[in-house]
């Protein structure tokens, strides 16, 4: 790990550090209630890498958590194909992606 102050990372690095803080403090409220939280994501893939994004969806699977992810690239949740329920929002409508 780089040891340098959140302010001089980059924006995918700050990123990463918020979304690992949203993913403890879930992991901690599932330990102390024996619940899993509801996760609402927005734009949690923006500024990640491919890399990055392949592990937050990786954690989000382990932690077993229902989580709502948003986004407007289609792609960055390419990696979640065939293990989450993707759908579209337009015009007022919800509709499968």
């Amino acid at each position: 790990p780089k040891q340098m102050p959140a302010e001089s990372c980059s924006t995918g690095e700050q990123k990463a550090l918020l979304v690992g803080l949203v993913l403890v403090q879930a992991e901690l409220a599932a330990r102390l209630t024996g619940e899993t939280p509801v996760l609402l994501l927005d734009e949690i893939a923006a500024h990640l890498d491919a890399v990055r994004r392949a592990a937050l969806f990786d954690l989000l699977d382990a932690l077993d958590a229902q989580a709502f992810m948003t986004g407007t690239d289609a792609a960055a949740f390419a990696a979640l194909a065939g293990r989450a329920l993707m759908l579209t929002v337009s015009d007022g409508r919800v509709e499968p992606a």
